[in-house]
């Protein structure tokens, strides 16, 4: 499957970098200030993506049942009014359903058989959790030109809908919560900008580290990553201290940062 994604293309080898960066940079300002998850899908439609001239969008979680909770949506109404806020197994598994690709997906976005919705998963902790979704009124042919935009879009609101659940949760410590999230957008944004003073070369890092690297940002425990690696704790928790100092950081959440601001991963 031959898609352009932030896999095997980074935004600097399009032509369309400057605007793609531009729209990302303004979507990750405007998530720093906490907006509303319908205000975000509203944004999307009308102004991040309006290039395209999208329909409607949508925000979705998975829930422990596996059901597709609807976290928020903007444009989806049905024959009774607003679109249903949950999708039951049954219902996202169809193939006509946008959702119905979205377990099996190793891409950064795929496109429904129509070409009217592109999908970007939600990863944590290298299981999908949820996703966006973007609708079209008619089939797209630039899907690999809105694909490349949405999946970054989508990583940015994937962090922000993590980030934002887990302060709600901790309704005591929202106010200690909350700069972590701005620290968060603005390391991300480095990484389109090209503002940041230092740079760590990905060369520096042995193949083995990135490997230990990639399940960090994915959130997984040393002995998580040690399991899937095959390797010792001991193993993962010495390379992890030779990481840090290559990158200048003191944590697994800087690093984790870190490596995507330098997209190294």
């Amino acid at each position: 499957m031959n898609l352009i994604t932030p896999r095997n293309r980074s935004l600097s080898d399009s032509p369309e970098t400057n605007s793609f960066s531009l729209s990302v940079l303004s979507l990750l300002d405007w998530l720093n200030s906490e907006p509303k998850l319908d205000d975000i899908c509203r944004g999307i439609v009308l102004a991040y993506l309006h290039q395209y001239q999208p329909s409607k969008s949508k925000i979705v979680q998975f829930d422990s049942d596996d059901s597709l909770t609807v976290l928020s949506d903007y444009g989806y109404i049905s024959s009774v009014g607003h679109a249903s806020k949950t999708l039951t197994p049954a219902q996202w598994r169809q193939s006509t359903n946008d959702f119905s690709k979205l377990l099996g997906c190793q891409e950064a976005f795929y496109w429904n058989r129509n070409s009217t919705a592109v999908v970007i998963p939600f990863r944590s902790r290298g299981i999908v959790s949820g996703a966006l979704s973007i609708g079209f009124d008619l089939p797209q042919r630039k899907t690999d030109e809105i694909g490349l935009l949405a999946s970054h879009i989508g990583i940015a609101i994937a962090l922000f809908v993590n980030l934002t659940s887990k302060s709600r949760a901790l309704t005591e410590e929202t106010t200690n919560v909350l700069p972590e999230i701005g620290s968060d957008y603005a390391s991300i944004r480095d990484s389109f900008n090209g503002s940041s003073s230092q740079t760590v070369r990905t060369s520096n890092l042995t193949g083995r580290q990135l490997q230990i690297l990639e399940g960090m940002i994915e959130g997984k425990t040393n002995f998580e990553i040690a399991s899937d690696l095959g390797y010792s704790v001991s193993t993962v928790r010495q390379e992890t201290m030779k990481m840090y100092q290559l990158l200048n950081v003191t944590g697994r959440r800087a690093a984790a940062q870190e490596a995507l601001r330098q997209k190294i991963i």
